[in-house]
């Protein structure tokens, strides 16, 4: 099975980025895979979601950047940084915090864009998850850079058809310029209210811009704010509740089209193996 790098990234705040990213990720361990979240957002919710406020961890993201602005003979890799397994099994967190700020300017004058890519290579995780600040920034396009697919969350909102209009632009220039090989698996509808019009008719104006908008959609619940209260992702804490369901749905969605990629991939490997020796000649 190939490896996936999934960054959850939209340049306008308050859409739920954070609480996909991380119940996505969790998700993903509960799925038995091996699973690393990479809390790049200054703001350090992802890892609070996680470990809870007061928990300062001895390693972060902000050290591994830390460590990019030395000259080291030796490649740096983010998995030095890891803060620890989580509650979670099967799932690790590279926490972050606000002193990660503090380091923008000197990593942007000394070019350190493709630092988090380079951290990343020889990834023994099945999946990556990355959760960028809600800008358009160096922290932000450092995990579009190093991502192999990103997820785009939009709440049912007529500001966010705007929104993921702009996002399309920022993704054409970063395929065009870095990564050519990102691929858009989707919008994730957030904060959806079943029936409504309003919702229906984000969704209608959604699938103009010309991504999948991806199934099943996310329902508003209270219950997301009372999970970040309690330090856990609600799909470990309600794994029943509808919120969860729609969670696990959409996860089993795009592992379900993952591993109908690998299929492919491994039926080519399978019949250039098999192809006969004259065969190949002819292919030289």
């Amino acid at each position: 099975m190939s490896q996936k790098i999934r960054v959850i990234y939209n340049q306008k705040g308050g859409v739920g980025k954070t609480t996909i990213a991380v119940n996505l990720a969790a998700c993903s361990a509960i799925r038995g895979k091996r699973t690393l979240l990479i809390d790049s957002d200054p703001q350090g919710n992802a890892s609070s979601y996680i470990l809870g406020s007061n928990k300062q961890p001895e390693k972060s993201l902000t050290h591994y950047y830390e460590s990019c602005l030395h000259l080291n003979i030796f490649r740096q890799s983010i998995f030095e940084y890891i803060t620890s397994q989580t509650r979670i099994p099967n799932l690790h967190l590279v926490a972050c915090n606000r002193e990660l700020e503090e380091l923008r300017t000197k990593l942007e004058n000394k070019h350190k864009i493709m630092k988090l890519k380079d951290g990343l290579k020889n990834n023994t995780y099945d999946h990556v998850y990355l959760d960028p600040p809600p800008a358009n920034d160096f922290f932000s396009l450092a995990c579009l850079i190093a991502a192999t697919e990103i997820i785009i969350p939009i709440d049912c909102d007529a500001f966010s058809i705007r929104a993921a209009q702009e996002i399309k632009q920022t993704i054409d220039e970063v395929k065009q310029d870095h990564n050519p090989s990102l691929i858009v698996k989707g919008i994730v509808v957030n904060q959806y209210q079943k029936g409504t019009k309003h919702s229906l008719g984000i969704i209608l104006e959604l699938k103009k811009i010309g991504y999948q908008v991806l199934e099943p959609y996310i329902p508003t619940s209270i219950k997301v704010r009372e999970s970040h209260s309690e330090v856990k992702p609600i799909v470990i804490g309600y794994p029943d509740h509808p919120v969860s369901q729609a969670l696990f749905g959409l996860f089993d969605e795009l592992d379900k089209s993952e591993n109908k990629l690998d299929s492919q991939i491994e039926i080519k490997n399978i019949q250039a193996k098999q192809q006969s020796p004259e065969e190949s000649k002819i292919h030289v």
